[in-house]
């Protein structure tokens, strides 16, 4: 049942008439713009459809031209419904994914907009100083973590997989620990991920030119304003997930 009140309320806009649902009383005859079949246009929402479709094209619409697109697309819904097609799971399916994806846009953009950061001059400094900065790191993958602890013990300085990377390559995660981190020195834990157990050495530290901090600080201060919502996202996120009554039934091994 619930298909069908999203069904209601989310076709139009896919199609384009965000405005013009089916739910609506008759309106008054003298407020009657467009009369196709059954439905009623009113004036005010033609003026409104009209004055959306004019700023998504950022240019004059012929009012006429509108008029007629708009006969031709409610006609072509209308016969849609008179076939069922709005009753089919595909379509249904796809309304639901519609919905639920333009909600999940929508709260997003809502709670990042929700979230002031500031950005201060020392970590704009901080950044810039270690801006030049080019790591070559060695890592080792282990399937389990007890081998990854031994490996911490005694670094193996012939195996694993050497990578450059520079200071915004860095995962956000591990940044100030790379950063602490001198010449020839270890990360003091493994890094846990989706193949096993990463230990992670830096080998080498290069320093690479960079420009005055004049021109680099507002892209710097960007870059930082990015890195903070990010982390605040992920916190927001973990705290929704603490505060909720999650359950997982474990699959059967057949």
């Amino acid at each position: 049942m619930r298909y069908l009140y999203i069904v209601a309320g989310v076709i139009l806009i896919i199609l384009g008439i965000s405005g013009m649902t089916f739910l609506r009383s008759r309106p008054p005859e003298s407020r009657e713009m467009i009369r196709i079949n059954d439905r009623i246009i009113t004036t005010e929402e033609f003026e409104r459809e009209y004055s959306e479709a004019t700023s998504l094209y950022n240019q004059k619409k012929d009012r006429k031209e509108f008029i007629e697109d708009l006969i031709t697309k409610e006609l072509l819904l209308q016969e849609a419904k008179r076939r069922g097609l709005d009753l089919k799971p595909d379509f249904r399916r796809a309304i639901q994914n519609y919905y639920e994806q333009t909600l999940l846009k929508n709260l997003t953009q809502e709670r990042m907009a929700e979230i002031d950061i500031t950005v201060t001059e020392e970590e704009i400094a901080s950044y810039y100083e270690n801006m030049g900065k080019v790591f070559i790191i060695r890592t080792i993958l282990f399937p389990d973590e007890e081998g990854a602890k031994k490996a911490l013990k005694g670094f193996p300085s012939n195996k694993g997989e050497l990578k450059t990377l520079y200071l915004d390559e860095l995962p956000d995660d591990l940044l100030n620990d790379i950063l602490n981190l001198r010449e020839g020195e270890t990360l003091n834990r493994p890094i846990k991920t989706d193949q096993g157990f990463l230990v992670l050495k830096v080998e080498a530290i290069r320093k690479a030119g960079v420009p005055p901090i004049e021109r680099v600080r507002d892209e710097i201060k960007r870059i930082l304003v990015e890195k903070k919502r990010r982390s605040e996202m992920e916190r927001w996120l973990a705290d929704l997930r603490k505060k909720a009554i999650i359950r997982v039934k474990k699959e059967s091994n057949g």
